[in-house]
């Protein structure tokens, strides 16, 4: 019988890494991974199209990235008290509404700021998606099992994201615009809200949040290995984000690809990344999570210098595929080592995870954009080994006391 997904589960043994991925409660949290995924994948090449088809400078592009942040971290900031207030269940199905009207609204747009401000809202919901989503796996399978859980469930969302730059490079080829590839959002949030409305158990709305079972305030305690196993789960989130939003730009400027070609090779990263995601979870049993973190950066970096050296479309997106086995696992993995490492309510813990993830997506692309505005995509690609070097580091010295353990 599977155990109340409103309530944490009994400790999982250090060495349990293999999630209970046939109950229908993990299979409708995985759901929130694939919704997202479909948009956010789809959604950095697209505002390359629409930068170029608006004469925009690459500072202004970038704005996209970071209008998505400041929702992604409203929705994280919200997270804690908006889960029991609402409960699971409604939260997860607002957030379909938020993403289907902003997303909608974005598209419909004539208006620059008018169109950011729908990607606010847009992206306020997918943090809500996956903060609820991500929590509910915490809570369903107890810390140390989550890893696996949440590897596949973000694997599945990049199996969605795989399909999505495609779709994308296929409705700009075929002539019908890049509008009506992000359109089809539309139908999978109302899909999700239904599925969501039949498959998370009703919880009753509790006052106030962040207490603990007996009434008392529950605190989140994060000591300095959680902070340096964050400052990993954000430098791989930085490394994701500065390579999807602007990888379309970089083949274009360093080997004259096409805009279809561009904009449908960020398929290659995402097609890296739902693999290595997918396989991660016998990975995971054998290795341990920390090493296997490590040595995603490590990868993570080879395919971005392959991508970074390539003259040819073919050989950018073979590095976009190196990339991407690598960074797949920097996000999720990272983020379950937090969890498992942070102490006290999960859902406040996640929220950590969600502002400071939205955080770098805010500020990496924009960044980058600004930088490349003055020196050229190309060099301004240089920061990635930056946070691989940062990211791999923190992990090494955060992960020290799981080792123990």
């Amino acid at each position: 019988m599977p155990l109340d997904p409103t309530q944490p589960s009994p400790p999982s043994p250090p060495g349990d890494a293999r999630p209970r991925a046939t109950d229908r409660f993990t299979w409708s949290m995985f759901a929130t991974f694939s919704l997202w995924g479909w948009v956010l994948y789809m959604f950095g090449p697209a505002t390359q199209l629409l930068g170029s088809e608006r004469g925009l400078s690459d500072t202004l592009t970038g704005l996209h990235g970071t209008a998505m942040a400041v929702g992604t971290v409203l929705a994280g900031t919200m997270m804690p008290r908006l889960v029991p207030a609402l409960g699971r269940r409604r939260t997860l199905m607002v957030s379909a509404v938020l993403i289907a009207a902003g997303l909608t609204v974005f598209v419909a747009s004539p208006a620059f700021v008018l169109g950011l401000a729908a990607v606010v809202v847009m992206s306020i919901g997918g943090g809500m998606t996956l903060g609820a989503g991500a929590a509910g796996l915490v809570l369903h399978h107890g810390p140390r099992a989550a890893a696996a859980a949440l590897t596949t469930g973000n694997g599945l969302g990049t199996v969605a994201g795989v399909v999505g730059p495609l779709a994308l490079g296929a409705a700009v080829g075929f002539g019908l615009g890049w509008r009506a590839a992000l359109l089809t959002t539309v139908p999978l949030a109302a899909a999700a809200y239904v599925l969501w409305s039949r498959t998370v158990p009703a919880e009753r709305p509790r006052l106030g949040s962040g207490h603990d079972d007996d009434g008392g305030r529950a605190r989140l305690v994060i000591g300095r290995d959680a902070w340096l196993l964050l400052l990993a789960t954000v430098s791989g989130t930085a490394i994701e984000f500065a390579t999807t939003f602007w990888a379309a730009s970089l083949l274009r400027e360093s080997t004259g690809a096409t805009a279809g070609v561009a904009a449908g090779s960020t398929a290659g990263l995402v097609a890296g990344m739902a693999l290595s995601r997918l396989a991660s979870g016998p990975a995971t049993r054998r290795w341990g999570a920390p090493r296997l973190v490590a040595t995603a950066f490590g990868v993570a970096g080879i395919g971005w210098a392959v991508l970074w050296t390539a003259t040819t479309p073919v050989v950018a997106i073979v590095g976009l595929v190196i990339a991407g086995l690598g960074t797949g696992l920097l996000f999720p993995m990272g983020s379950a080592l937090f969890l498992a490492a942070a102490r006290g309510p999960v859902d406040s813990a996640q929220s950590v995870v969600t502002v400071a993830a939205g955080t770098a997506i805010g500020v990496v692309p924009f960044a980058l954009g600004a930088f490349a505005d003055l020196v050229g995509v190309h060099t301004a690609f240089l920061v990635v080994p930056v946070f691989v070097v940062v990211g791999l580091a923190g992990v090494l010295v955060g992960s020290r006391p799981w080792h123990a353990h």
